[in-house]
């Protein structure tokens, strides 16, 4: 048994109970930043252990030694359980204290057999082990390493070990897992910046080699060439994916989101998605960043933009950074910007504590006067109708966040379009967006871009999912209004669902006119069902031809569809169609059209999407008349059975690509 080795950092303020105040941020704090320091150009503590194994003299490429500064608890604990499973032990949440705000500001995190024996506990389980590290929250917000003990009373399994017995050990990447094992096996850096055969050059060729391929494929693929800078890092390369395609009809609207890092030698990756007529993201692009600077961000987006046919859009929507918005001011001069929500609140947890946790009220309440479309007295009244609810009116992190509420809250910029992206998760970051697509952190260039290209691929049978139902699912009216079936045929079958919602929400109102066919209140006389920080009335101002209604709330402006008040007032003066201004064309079937997408010349040589929709109004045809009779329906069968046959004999035998574009032919009227 090891004797229990301690290491002790110099005492900290928290440590004699001093102002708890430390652990919130300063008034000016930039909390859109990596750490929430001045500065966002900050590497992750993984990073840098790995890159200073080779000059270190240690036999574990991790190790939190005290005075280690991480950006988040989640930082911590996975950079510590890396530790664990080179070291052989697992790990685990330990005590934590609050101050006085209800801020976490202490955190342990133990190993695994911490804490007293059960009866039916083993030997190597709960047997009071004191190995741990105790994190402290520095101002800025970030958390340092102020103790570490060592010392395990009790056996270490395997390191590095396959297949551990630990729990902790699962949520370990296995990329992570490889390279840490390459490197404690050669002891030698990753990456050596003057080695001839340097793998990140060797990378580069092979990511050549997959976007060669995958352009090949798709003749809409593009990307920037691939270049290394002098220190060996590769210069912003850029691609676009086929779906870029759907840029002309949903790109007024894009979200590029540069939060996650992608690969393992650090270089930053941002991702441009924006949400088409289903509610749907869709990716229109990458990039693999050498920097977080302004003028990589300025190249970036003047590139980027320029693949898309130069069309800015209307609104963008990114992280909080200074240096992207210097580079969103000067390249897209006319573009609003915005900050995604998720990005102010990626810290809450750490700050709010219990107060945000995932079912707790204060967070239910939160997001809810953040995702209804309020007006900015409205959002007043319920902020400050929440904080003063939960004891939360003094908090620092509060306050900040509201200072800013302008370039978040969209209550504050309701007459600017940003589609459903301020109201939906489709906002959320890139990192989780990856994550979920098995898209791993630590991954290689060329594994990065054929993940990135399957991700894209496998997202294309949900979009014919969501073109069927607009296509063959009939409408069931839930009412029999004239204005209920237009939605119907106009919308696509997600929005028409949106439109019904807002028909049910219109229910309870009761219209007033001001000056008849100008001026009408919305008015809800119960109050039983509605938050106390609601209106009761909405204004709705309607245009003297009657082909333009506006109402306070700003619904339509914002998301361009229809909210309840405009809704009920138009019942109210029998309209039957909804108004032309008011059927935006980016909600309807129309772009879904894939002759839309080759301006009228369906490209079936080359173009998926057309070879997609073509087929699908042919196999839609044949359906309809095999359901009509059981004769009719065997024939289509025994011929799809047919077809089967040949189509396993068409891929057995060598590809061609036919150069002779399809027929045109009329479109069958539904």
């Amino acid at each position: 048994m090891k004797e229990e080795e301690k290491e002790k950092a110099p005492p900290h303020p928290h440590a004699h109970g001093a102002a708890a105040a430390d652990a919130a941020p300063p008034p000016r704090a930039r909390l859109g930043d990596e750490h929430g320091s001045a500065s966002v150009y900050r590497v992750g503590a993984l990073e840098k252990a790995i890159a200073g194994f080779a000059q270190r003299e240690t036999e574990s490429v991790v190790n939190p030694t005290v005075g280690s500064f991480f950006v988040s608890l989640d930082e911590a604990y996975e950079f510590y359980n890396i530790y664990s499973w080179e070291s052989g032990f697992g790990v685990r949440y330990g005590a934590s204290s609050m101050d006085s705000h209800g801020t976490k500001c202490i955190q342990q995190l133990v190993c695994a057999c911490e804490g007293k024996p059960s009866k039916d506990s083993d030997s190597f389980r709960q047997c009071e082990c004191k190995a741990s590290i105790l994190l402290l929250r520095s101002r800025d917000g970030g958390w340092r390493v102020c103790e570490h003990q060592v010392g395990h009373n009790h056996p270490l399994s395997k390191m590095c070990a396959q297949r551990s017995s630990w729990q902790s050990h699962s949520s370990i990447d296995k990329n992570t897992r490889g390279l840490i094992r390459q490197l404690r096996e050669n002891n030698v850096p990753h990456i050596d910046d003057n080695d001839a055969n340097n793998p990140l050059s060797d990378d580069i060729r092979k990511t050549e080699e997959t976007f060669a391929r995958i352009k090949a494929k798709d003749p809409t693929f593009g990307y920037t060439g691939l270049q290394l800078d002098s220190n060996w890092r590769v210069r912003p390369l850029l691609w676009t994916s086929g779906q870029s395609l759907q840029y002309q009809y949903f790109g007024d609207v894009i979200i590029f989101d540069t939060t996650y890092r992608s690969d393992k030698y650090g270089t930053p990756f941002g991702l441009f998605v924006g949400v088409n007529n289903n509610f749907e993201t869709i990716l229109l692009g990458g990039v693999l960043m050498i920097n977080e600077k302004t003028e990589s961000y300025k190249w970036v987006l003047s590139q980027f933009f320029q693949l898309m046919g130069r069309e800015h859009p209307k609104t963008i929507l990114t992280d909080r950074c200074e240096a992207i918005e210097e580079a969103v001011l000067e390249v897209l001069p006319s573009t609003t910007h915005r900050w995604f929500k998720w990005n102010v609140l990626r810290r809450a947890k750490d700050y709010l504590g219990f107060h945000y946790t995932k079912t707790s009220s204060f967070r239910v309440g939160l997001h809810k006067i953040l995702n209804d479309m309020l007006t900015a007295d409205e959002f007043e009244r319920a902020w400050a109708m929440l904080l003063e609810k939960h004891g939360l009116a003094n908090h620092p992190f509060l306050k900040e966040i509201y200072e800013v509420r302008h370039k978040w809250v969209k209550a504050y910029f309701s007459d600017i379009f940003c589609a459903t992206l301020t109201s939906t998760q489709k906002s959320e970051s890139a990192k989780h967006f990856l994550k979920q697509h098995h898209v791993p952190r630590d991954c290689s260039m060329e594994l990065f871009a054929l993940q990135y290209e399957k991700l894209r691929s496998d997202q294309q049978p949900d979009y014919g999912f969501q073109e069927k139902r607009t296509t063959m699912d009939e409408i069931v009216l839930r009412t029999n209004l004239p204005i209920e079936k237009h939605a119907g045929e106009v919308y696509t079958k997600p929005v028409y669902e949106q439109f019904v919602q807002a028909l049910r929400e219109s229910e309870p109102y009761v219209v007033e006119a001001v000056i008849p066919n100008l001026r009408y209140i919305a008015r809800r006389p119960s109050s039983e069902t509605r938050m106390k920080w609601s209106r009761v009335e909405y204004e709705v101002n309607v245009r003297e031809d009657g082909e333009a209604f506006m109402c306070v709330c700003k619904q339509f402006e914002h998301t361009g569809m229809l909210c309840c008040h405009v809704v009920k007032v138009m019942i109210h003066l029998g309209v039957r169609e909804i108004p032309r201004l008011h059927v935006m064309p980016r909600w309807t079937a129309r772009p879904l059209q894939c002759q839309m997408h080759c301006r009228g010349e369906p490209r079936t040589d080359t173009c998926q999407q057309c070879r997609h929709s073509v087929l699908h109004d042919k196999f839609l045809d044949l359906a309809r008349l095999a359901c009509e009779d059981d004769r009719c329906y065997e024939v289509v069968v025994r011929g799809i059975g047919k077809l089967n046959r040949e189509l396993v004999a068409a891929e057995a035998a060598p590809r061609r690509r036919s150069t002779k574009p399809a027929p045109r032919k009329p479109r069958r009227k539904r």
